[in-house]
């Protein structure tokens, strides 16, 4: 098995290996509770960058890779601009919705999105996944980690008078 490093990933894996390597610097700073996500996501960051940079992702022969280069130089350049252009437009939604009604909604809101109306999967299943997501982050950060998301404007609009 020859190891090949991905140069055509690299552009996106490189920054971030980069941002993996800053945050678990920073989070190195924290304390105790508070380095445990930041340092364990980071080194999961890291490792699925190596990788995927040493091309461990892709393991082929010489055949099959020479196949998929001309397979992919014949597919539209269209495509791939629009995949990034919607990945963008995601991202953005999901921003956009836990801004409005706060992180742990919006990450159900979001599960539920993506699998549903893009992931063509069941109502029932993906309810469920979403509510046991949305559960899951409440109980994490409320009682284990002992921190508060943020909980949206509209969250902060209805306890505004509590």
């Amino acid at each position: 098995m020859k190891i090949r490093i991905d140069h055509e990933n690299l552009a996106l894996t490189g920054p971030l290996f980069a941002f993996a390597v800053g945050t678990l610097i920073i989070g190195a700073e924290y304390s105790d509770i508070s380095e445990f996500v930041p340092y364990w996501a980071s080194i999961f960051m890291l490792i699925t960058c190596l990788f995927v940079i040493l091309g461990f992702d892709n393991q082929m022969t010489d055949e099959e890779a020479e196949a998929e280069a001309e397979a992919e130089a014949n597919a539209s350049e269209e495509i791939s601009k629009s995949r990034i252009y919607i990945a963008i437009l995601w991202i953005s939604a999901f921003v956009f919705i836990s801004y409005f009604i706060g992180l742990i909604l919006g990450s159900a809101v979001y599960a539920f999105c993506s699998m549903y109306l893009f992931g063509d999967k069941k109502l029932l299943p993906t309810l469920l996944i979403s509510v046991l997501l949305g559960c899951s982050l409440f109980g994490m950060f409320e009682y284990v980690l002992e921190k508060e998301l943020y909980m949206g404007i509209f969250g902060e609009m209805l306890l505004e008078d509590y």
